[in-house]
């Protein structure tokens, strides 16, 4: 027997950013620098900060969408019988349904919306509440746990680039020409052709 197989496979998941929690955590530290960013010029009006609050509430937005999906379809599954916490979990999706609903919210606006710094302020609020339940008590018990990381992480990263790349646009179907019935074909030929003239007895005489 293999030391190896007697250690939790999370134990030796590398700190290159290729294994799951790692991959999670580099997300996380890049939404908390855009939250860090938007709040230091959460106050300016001028049309120059508006659209640099715009472009950052985007970024967020993006990478959020992107991280909450790789949880849901991938993490989450994999780690729920693992750590044995059935309230963590669902808290955590909990906490997933509320900040896809500010995010949506904010698709819908512009940061001349006088509702747009406190919508994004208090999903920053929600998100680094679950980034601290996640790194200080999830993550812990899926390092300890016997789950491959390197092999999620890759499962992961592959989803990853397949939500990043635009989705192909919609080809154009040529438009069917109808095609009339035989019946109806007949009876339109029927009408368009010029009726025999009768001639009269005299001139047949003639």
């Amino acid at each position: 027997m293999k030391f190896t197989d007697i250690v939790p496979k999370g134990i030796f998941a590398n700190s290159s950013g290729d294994d799951a929690v790692s991959l999670l955590t580099a997300d996380h530290d890049k939404v908390q620098e855009l939250f860090k960013q938007f709040d230091e010029i959460k106050d300016v009006t001028d049309a120059r900060g508006l659209q640099e609050k715009q472009r950052i509430v985007a970024a967020a937005c993006a990478e959020l969408t992107v991280h909450t999906r790789l949880e849901e379809e991938i993490f989450y599954p994999a780690v729920r019988g693992i750590i044995d916490d059935a309230d963590l979990m669902n808290e955590a999706q909990v906490e997933h349904d509320g900040a896809k609903a500010l995010i949506g919210q904010l698709g819908d606006m512009t940061a001349k919306n006088e509702m747009f710094n406190a919508k994004f302020t208090v999903l920053a609020e929600y998100v680094k509440h679950h980034i601290k339940e996640e790194q200080t008590e999830m993550f812990p018990k899926v390092r300890s746990g016997d789950v491959d990381l390197v092999q999620l992480g890759q499962r992961m990263m592959s989803r990853k680039q397949e939500l990043a790349e635009p989705a192909p646009p919609a080809k154009r179907r040529a438009p069917v020409k109808k095609q009339r019935p035989a019946v109806h074909r007949k009876a339109r030929a029927a009408t368009q052709r010029k009726p025999a003239t009768r001639r009269s007895g005299a001139s047949a005489k003639l």
